[in-house]
């Protein structure tokens, strides 16, 4: 590669095609939640894995498409409930992989731990073993979120029996997610919504009766991938562009991420084109497992070798970028982003955030755990109020992400992608 930056007026027409390219940006979105809500394993995501696979197969041109397979430990829900000790039913949603109860349940005092950061768990230390920890859910893209796996984690090392985390939004439902338990050693773990909160945080030593029923089945994803060479063929450096498939089994997971897969094909489509322009090479790698705590993409990486994943100079992760038109970029640490990313913004004239700090809620996280460069491109970062407020929950719909926001992702993602593809090798080490 040469120290000359390749074609730096290629921006203007891809920027162009992206938007001349809405309408089939919008026609995926829509396809895309029309598959569901696409949990890992399901005949949703199958659908949408097919889908996918299919636009990707018709972007290929001198390229190719395929499936990677990868593995990660799957689990199947079986019954679900929740009641306090009277038997007053309450709102219940299993948490992915959670560990099952006894057959008749678990009856167990409940203590509350509010948020659940580290001093509350500190503060109520004496009174968490053999209890069920209830927690609180928060807005998770904030600079002082505390993830729910770092709170179920801390509730499986101080003792308890049990886990729930619960919605503070009285008109939400329960939310879905990871328990990060992966098929290991774990407690049972559900969420509930804000009334339900209200009475187990009153039922103390009362208790509650807790019943999840699973069973674990290691399974085979497959992640839908494009490779596009650049202008050398011979060159097998990649620029990643990644977006997650999998989602809930609650709604159509439309935010996260219909959103940011619909943008990633767009831009595909809209590169494609003028790959031969490009000093890099384009890696499209939309994953699976990725609500399994990162487990789609953390295999991946690892099943490659060092030389192998040196080949990826940096991973530009769009995840939930529709909902609110505010983007963060979230760049995982590597100081030498913020300047490419200021840079992109201020080409495509579509601000974008900041946030440095590594926040491991996406696949970037994985890249950035190799040395590889990575970013999250994010809307409502730090907005709470914003509709991104309803991810993982039955109000993720496509009613929640409005098409100027997608057009908007799509400039300001376009710009970034075309900045790295044309990246040198000195901007390639600045970013590290």
């Amino acid at each position: 590669m040469t120290a000359r930056t390749v074609d730096p007026d290629g921006l203007e027409p891809l920027l162009q095609r992206v938007a001349d390219g809405l309408p089939g940006l919008l026609a995926d979105f829509n396809a895309i939640c029309d598959c569901g809500g696409r949990v890992a394993g399901s005949d949703s995501e199958r659908r949408a894995r097919d889908l996918t696979l299919g636009r990707l197969a018709e972007i290929a041109g001198a390229g190719r498409a395929w499936l990677e397979p990868v593995d990660y430990a799957g689990w199947q829900p079986g019954s679900c409930s929740l009641s306090l000790a009277d038997g007053t039913p309450l709102a219940c949603q299993p948490l992915l992989g959670s560990a099952s109860t006894p057959p008749a349940g678990l009856v167990a005092g409940v203590v509350d731990l509010g948020r659940g950061t580290d001093d509350d768990f500190q503060r109520a230390a004496a009174r968490i073993p053999g209890r069920i920890a209830l927690v609180r859910h928060e807005f998770p893209f904030s600079p002082d979120h505390v993830h729910r796996r770092r709170k179920y984690d801390a509730a499986r090392a101080a003792g308890a029996a049990g886990f729930v985390i619960a919605h503070t939004d009285p008109l939400a439902s329960p939310t879905s997610g990871s328990s990060g338990r992966n098929g290991g050693d774990g407690i049972p773990a559900v969420a509930t919504d804000h009334a339900g909160s209200a009475r187990l945080a009153t039922a103390d030593a009362s208790g509650a009766r807790l019943v999840v029923q699973g069973t674990d089945q290691p399974a085979v994803g497959q992640t839908p991938m494009l490779d596009l060479p650049g202008r050398d063929p011979d060159d097998a450096r990649r620029v990643v562009l990644s977006a997650h498939l999998d989602g809930h089994p609650l709604a159509q997971s439309a935010m996260d991420n219909a959103s940011g897969l619909a943008v990633a094909l767009a831009l595909a489509r809209a590169v494609a084109p003028q790959m031969a322009q490009a000093a890099l090479g384009l890696r499209v790698c939309l994953f699976t497992a990725e609500e399994w705590a990162l487990a789609g993409s953390r295999q991946w990486l690892a099943m490659m070798t060092p030389a192998e994943r040196s080949r990826l100079v940096i991973d530009i992760n769009l995840d939930t970028v529709g909902a609110d038109p505010r983007l963060t970029a979230l760049t995982s640490g590597f100081a030498g982003l913020d300047a490419f990313v200021a840079a992109s913004a201020r080409a495509a004239g579509q601000p974008i955030g900041l946030h440095r700090p590594l926040m491991p809620n996406s696949d970037h996280a994985n890249f950035a755990a190799h040395g590889i460069p990575a970013l999250r491109l994010i809307a409502g970062f730090d907005q709470p109020a914003s509709r991104v407020r309803h991810i993982l929950t039955a109000q993720d719909t496509r009613d929640q992400v409005a098409p100027a926001e997608l057009a908007g992702a799509a400039r300001a993602s376009a710009s970034l992608l075309w900045r790295a593809l044309c990246a040198t090798d000195a901007d390639v080490s600045s970013w590290r």
